[in-house]
């Protein structure tokens, strides 16, 4: 069984074509006309396979085979990217999935299980600073009714409200005010999501495919440190409250943690300054840290660590602080059976296929809380993801994505057992 290679590397170029004018590379951000547009296009991919679809309160996109017997198995990821993204973050698991689905509808294959494609709304971290947002409202009582005031600037200019957002994308966020799952446990038999790896392991083992074994946790939040502007060459250092020496030290604290902790990352990827002149003394600072690893409690430790040093930080300098959007994603291992599974039919496409974690977020952290969940990585160019640069030869995406059909297949076999 092999999929449509023409069909599905042109889909991925024709998807491609929805983005933000004015911005590098590719951009798809929650609620821009550019990803509103690309909604429409892939609802009626989704409905020109056969599929019934519906967008969910949350704005998820599902698309559907005919058969209600039994709960669906699942696959899908996000079409959303980060600003000046590339091609194939999401994509390949959204398309690969719909590519699927239509090769095994195509071979005439009976399963007992109906199959599904999920598209989740803004699995990226937008302005509203919230990660996996539809599959978060999916899959938990989580979403917090307060997020939904939050404000966010769109590609027009203004200021729109995350319920606002939310509804424009077809969802329903006073469904979301009652902290209930969209899905519950069982609804969905089975989950898998296909992505690149977004890192350089499977390029430098020489392997195609990799058999996710987890998905690592992430801890995040904003902070904002409030200090006083003056004049740079005339304000002593001893009188001095600048809140950037504030996220300089604490920079530095995040990096010295993750390396006292090997395979753990820490990151301070955003950092506003203002007023951001050369000779004024920086009056505000706002920060977004962030810390992974696949051990929760190794990263509550770590974490604790960071944010006890906060507050010395601030007192040493005269500077007040406030912490907001605090996230925390747990990690995720596949089942036994689901990753051995997946791992056999890997090393049926490549016997060089290797067995790693994830060091991203992806939307499968909140699907295994609904679901057995499992993840395929195919290889990433240089590792190189979240950049214009990001790339995937085409002989590796219709590898994965052959690999994908053959893996529901088995799936529907193995639960049939």
């Amino acid at each position: 069984m092999n999929i449509n290679a023409d069909r599905l590397l042109t889909e991925i170029e024709t998807l491609a074509r929805f983005t933000e004018v004015d911005t590098p590379g590719w951009t798809r951000r929650f609620p821009s006309s550019a990803y509103q547009e690309s909604r429409q296009w892939l609802r009626q991919r989704f409905e020109n396979a056969g599929l019934t679809t519906h967008i969910d309160a949350a704005g998820n996109l599902h698309g559907r085979t005919a058969t209600d017997t039994l709960p669906p198995i699942c696959a899908g990821s996000h079409t959303d990217t980060v600003m000046g993204g590339g091609r194939y973050d999401g994509v390949l698991g959204v398309l690969g999935a719909l590519e699927a689905v239509r090769t095994i509808q195509e071979a005439g294959i009976d399963l007992r299980h109906p199959l599904g494609v999920i598209d989740f709304l803004s699995e990226e971290a937008t302005d509203y600073a919230i990660a996996c947002m539809g599959s978060l409202a999916m899959c938990t009582g989580d979403f917090n009714p307060t997020w939904l005031h939050r404000t966010a600037r769109n590609d027009h200019g203004n200021d729109i409200a995350l319920a606002d957002a939310i509804a424009i994308m077809g969802g329903d966020p006073e469904r979301l005010r009652q902290q209930q799952p969209l899905t519950q446990s069982g609804e969905i038999a089975a989950f898998l999501e296909i992505h690149i790896e977004q890192g350089p392991i499977l390029e430098a083992k020489g392997a195609k495919l990799a058999a996710v074994r987890g998905i690592v946790g992430i801890r995040r939040a904003i902070y904002q440190f409030h200090g006083r502007a003056n004049h740079a060459g005339t304000t002593s250092m001893e009188l001095r409250h600048d809140a950037l020496a504030v996220a300089a030290e604490l920079i530095s604290t995040v990096e010295r943690i993750a390396q006292a902790h090997p395979g753990t990352v820490g990151t301070v990827g955003k950092l506003d300054v203002r007023p951001n002149q050369g000779n004024v003394i920086p009056e505000e600072v706002t920060m977004m840290a962030e810390m992974r690893s696949l051990d929760m409690d190794e990263l509550d430790a770590m974490w604790q660590e960071f944010t006890t040093g906060i507050e010395p930080a601030c007192t040493k300098r005269g500077v007040t602080y406030e912490s907001y959007n605090e996230t925390r994603m747990n990690s995720v291992l596949a089942p036994a059976w689901l990753h051995e599974t997946i791992h056999t039919i890997c090393q049926r496409h490549d016997p060089h296929t290797i067995v790693i974690p994830s060091g991203a977020g992806h939307d499968s952290n909140y699907m295994s809380l609904i679901a057995p969940t499992a993840m395929i990585f195919v290889p990433s160019v240089d590792g190189r993801s979240h950049t214009p640069e990001e790339f995937t030869a085409e002989e590796d995406l219709v590898c994965g994505v052959d690999m994908l059909a053959e893996a529901l297949v088995a799936i529907d076999e193995r639960l049939g057992q």
